[in-house]
């Protein structure tokens, strides 16, 4: 299949930035109409890009749980073994807390379990999941992480976190410095 012009790529990545920014202030019911307006493109655009609001959503929090398991890998590859782990989780936490769709289908995610509720759903926990495995595993080869704990029970501590923190960073960034005094091992 031929890559798409270069003016459908960028129509198509002004979309999604215009998408984000409605879906996190309106939440998913924002303005299709503002969404295409923002983007700098028409209606037809944006229905030939994404034929379904549903489409658009799922787009959008897709390039975001990709856009945390690549900062999962650099921040492996950058931090030393141990630390990266917790330096991820509050990323995550940040990314998430900041959109109510976004937390939403995060929680729902690690909630139902991989292979449960819709098929987007099942998919973003096992990329997630799978992101925090070898840093989970850094952080218990290097002791600082209770060896029993599981990448998708830290995930669903994580996803309660997000929630609970109930949109504001700084509130969900104070219960997982306690989730994550929780999961650390202890001398």
């Amino acid at each position: 299949m031929p890559e798409p012009r270069a003016d459908a790529q960028r129509n198509r990545r002004n979309l999604l930035a215009a998408a984000e920014s409605a879906f996190n202030a309106h939440g998913a019911g924002a303005s299709l109409d503002d969404i295409a307006r923002a983007a700098g493109v028409g209606n037809a655009t944006l229905y030939r890009h994404f034929p379904t609001r549903q489409q658009l959503i799922d787009a959008v929090y897709e390039e975001r749980i990709g856009a945390l398991c690549v900062l999962a890998e650099q921040m492996r590859a950058a931090e030393p073994a141990g630390a990266a782990l917790p330096a991820w989780l509050r990323a995550v936490v940040d990314h998430i807390s900041g959109s109510r769709g976004l937390r939403d289908a995060f929680v729902d995610a690690h909630h139902l379990g991989a292979g449960s509720g819709a098929p987007q759903l099942a998919e973003w926990h096992r990329m997630t999941d799978d992101a925090a495995v070898p840093l989970l595993h850094d952080a218990q080869a290097a002791g600082t992480a209770h060896p029993d704990l599981r990448a998708a029970e830290l995930m669903a501590l994580v996803a309660a976190v997000a929630h609970a923190g109930g949109g504001d960073p700084g509130d969900a960034r104070r219960l997982l410095g306690f989730v994550l005094d929780g999961v650390g091992r202890r001398p």
